[in-house]
């Protein structure tokens, strides 16, 4: 059975890729970038080429290498949505600025949720004030209900 030139593993026959680093088992000699693979680059998870450092997506497959799940910014985000939904927006906003596709959709949520609770929020608070002035303009005509449309004139001047 064969060698993987880069890590030393072994491999079974006819493997384009070894199964341990994910090099590329097609060449006999080993390149200067598979020797150097824990210094000049990353393996990429998902086809197994090597990626130099500072590249965020694979020149093969096109896979992005950090896959961040950004729970933190989800989570808060969908808290803030409800209860402060300006913030939430700023999290939507967040969200669909990373490269990860998958949280993308979380940010398009926020938004939408945002914008909603914005409008809830919005008709409680008028449906509160329009009460408050009700209950104000209750009271200020309170004072007058014992009033029954009879006033005595006699008794007003008292000469």
């Amino acid at each position: 059975m064969p060698f993987c030139n880069n890590c030393g593993q072994e491999v079974t026959e006819g493997a384009k890729f070894c199964s341990g680093c994910g090099a590329s088992l097609t060449d006999e000699t080993p390149s200067s970038n598979t020797q150097q693979n824990n210094t000049s680059g990353n393996i990429c998870p998902k086809c197994g080429s090597l990626i130099p450092f500072g590249n965020v997506a694979c020149t093969n497959c096109g896979s992005l290498l950090n896959q961040d799940k950004h729970t933190a910014a989800i989570v808060l985000g969908y808290i803030c949505s409800i209860f402060l939904p300006l913030f939430g927006i700023i999290f939507g906003i967040y969200l669909l600025t990373r490269q990860n596709k998958d949280v993308h959709k979380h940010g398009i949520i926020m938004i939408i949720l945002s914008i909603v609770m914005i409008i809830i929020w919005w008709l409680f608070f008028s449906y509160m004030a329009y009460q408050n002035s009700m209950s104000y303009y209750n009271n200020y005509y309170d004072g007058y209900s014992s009033y029954d449309g009879y006033y005595d004139y006699n008794n007003y001047y008292d000469y």
